[in-house]
Order: structure tokens, then C-alpha cells, then sequence
């Protein structure tokens, strides 16, 4: 009987061994995933610092291209960031020389304090936000209305923030991730599926998720070339930990709720070329949306990426003059 028992023991132990080792030979087969450190700011650089209520100090850039003007927009990015040097076109085209563009580096991003690919509680990503924009000259002012704008998964950053702040003119979501595609080679392996498993429950503060993706998996060209400037900007952070994804799933989850709360105007645009945001999740989105005064526009060559924001340029424009 004790023989038997022992015998059990050690085919148990051996059966551990063997899928450790197992494991050890996956994770080693992938490569290092390391983000790279905060770049030193220019000393010629525009922006300046925010400290916050845990005092990380935030990057601003704020672009203003006359002294008055007619609205303040703000730039919100997702978990990724923004280079606000790269995304100069995007800021230009918003402000259309009324309009005042602020854009902000979240914090563990681009010129912002904080741990690249990973933050203890992600609360304070979007309170960040939130401070920032309640702080700002404009927020208590009657002179200038407040916007939101956000791109993909910033979206639902957009919808969390709004949530809690009073003054918000209106938001402008573009391709919000709701419901996503099945897209060709972005479905992880069952190699990745082991080795995502095994840092959620053993190391979920550790970045091994790449963001970046492979560009050279992306079909539309404008796409594929916005998605290659992107992969080495030392502004953007690539590698995530899986408590960032998981909670940034949970935000994309909620955008129903805060749409069914979202009592402020609404400009909804769908790229009908994005091969990543299923259009069903937008059109939820637009018939939930509390408020009356919105806007759903279709762009025919619309992707993914900044094509569609460019071939909407006329229909912001028009939307932010009309607020």
C-alpha cells in the first residue's frame, strides 16, 4: 500500500517536472520583451508637467493657435500613448486654427512618469485624466466648450472620464472597439495562451503582451505604414502586463453602460474598411446613447488607423463648429 502511494508520488512529481520544464522551454523561445526607458524631453519641447495627487508629473502639450478661439479639445489616448510630435497633422486638422488641442502623455508613457507597460491599480489612468481636465483653465469657463476625442480603444477612455466630470460639451468617438473581428494572425497561439495563463496567476504585473502586433500582418497599406512608424517610437510603450489588458477588456466592456449614461452630444465615426472594429459594436453604441443630439457618419474607405479620421475631416469640423 505505501509502495503504491509513493509510486503515485513520484509519477506526480515527475509529471510536475516535466511541464515545468516544458513551460520553461516555451517562455524561453520567446524573445525579450522589454519597453524602453522614458526619452529625456528636448529642451526645445513645447509642453510642460502636471503633478498629479501621487505626485507623477504628466506631460502636457498644449496647442493653441491664436489667442482666442472657439473650443478646447482634448486628446485622450489609450494605454499605448501618443506622440504628440508625430500626431501633429491629426492635432492641426482638429483645431482648424479655431480650436485649442490639448494633448496629454498618460502616465507610464511618452514623457509622463510611471512604469512602462503596467500600473498597480488602473484607476489612476483614468483619474489622471480627470484631474487634468477638471484642472484645466477652460473646464469652469462658459467662453469655450469642452471636447472629447478619442481613436480605437481610447474610446472607452473617453467614456470612463466623461462619466465623471460634469462639463462636457461633446465627444467624438472614432472606431470604438465594442465588439472586435476575428483578424488573420492576431489570434494568439496556444503557446501564448499557456504562457498568458501562467503570468496571470503567477506574475500579472510583468509586460510580455505585444501591443505592437506585427505590421507586416496588416492588409490596408495606410494601415500597415502608420503601424510601422509606430513600432520603434520611443513615445509609445509596446509590451503590456496582462492586469493591464484584462482591465483594459473591462473598460471596453462597460462602453454600453456609460453610452446608456452619456448625456452630452455624440459624433460616432466607423471607418467601413476597419478590419479590427466590428461595426455591430458601433451601431450599440449610437442607438444606446442617451443624449438626442447625435451624430453616426460612415467613412466608404475608412480603416482603422488615421485614414478614417483624415476622410472625416470636413464632417468634425463641421460637427465641432455646430456645438
Amino acid at each position: 500500500m505505501i509502495h503504491a502511494i509513493i509510486s503515485q508520488l513520484l509519477r506526480l512529481l515527475l509529471m510536475i517536472c516535466f511541464i515545468l520544464f516544458i513551460l520553461f522551454i516555451l517562455f524561453n523561445s520567446y524573445p525579450a520583451m522589454k519597453n524602453l526607458d522614458k526619452p529625456i524631453l528636448p529642451n526645445n519641447d513645447e509642453g510642460y508637467f502636471f503633478e498629479v495627487k501621487d505626485k507623477q508629473k504628466l506631460y502636457i502639450y498644449d496647442y493653441q493657435p491664436n489667442e482666442t478661439y472657439n473650443s478646447t479639445l482634448f486628446i485622450i489616448s489609450g494605454i499605448t500613448g501618443i506622440n504628440h510630435i508625430a500626431e501633429k497633422d491629426l492635432i492641426e486638422q482638429l483645431s482648424n486654427n479655431k480650436n485649442r488641442v490639448v494633448v496629454i502623455h498618460p502616465r507610464g508613457t511618452g514623457y509622463s512618469d510611471g512604469v512602462r507597460g503596467d500600473i498597480s491599480n488602473f484607476s489612476d489612468f483614468i483619474n489622471d485624466y480627470i484631474e487634468i481636465i477638471k484642472s484645466d483653465k477652460d473646464y469652469n469657463s462658459n467662453q469655450h466648450k469642452i471636447v472629447l476625442f478619442g481613436h480605437s480603444m481610447s474610446t472607452a477612455v473617453v467614456l470612463a472620464v466623461a462619466d465623471k466630470i460634469e462639463n462636457v460639451d461633446g465627444a467624438i468617438l472614432i472606431n470604438p472597439p465594442y465588439l472586435l473581428k476575428k483578424v488573420k494572425g492576431m489570434t494568439p497561439s496556444i503557446g501564448e495562451y499557456v504562457k498568458y495563463a501562467w503570468y496571470y496567476l503567477f506574475d500579472k504585473h510583468e509586460p510580455i503582451v505585444n501591443m505592437a502586433g506585427d505590421p507586416a500582418k496588416i492588409e490596408n497599406e495606410a494601415d500597415r505604414k502608420e503601424s510601422e512608424s509606430r513600432v520603434n517610437d520611443p513615445l509609445l510603450v509596446k509590451y503590456f502586463s496582462l492586469y493591464v489588458m484584462t482591465e483594459s477588456r473591462k473598460l471596453m466592456s462597460l462602453m454600453i453602460d456609460y453610452s446608456q449614461k452619456a448625456n452630452y452630444p455624440l459624433l460616432l465615426i466607423y471607418g467601413l474598411n476597419d478590419n479590427i472594429v466590428d461595426k455591430t459594436g458601433c451601431d450599440l453604441i449610437f442607438n444606446k446613447w442617451r443624449n438626442e443630439n447625435k451624430q453616426y457618419s460612415l467613412i466608404v474607405n475608412g480603416s482603422h488607423g488615421k485614414l478614417t479620421v483624415k476622410s472625416a475631416n470636413e464632417i468634425i469640423i463641421k460637427w465641432i463648429n455646430n456645438l
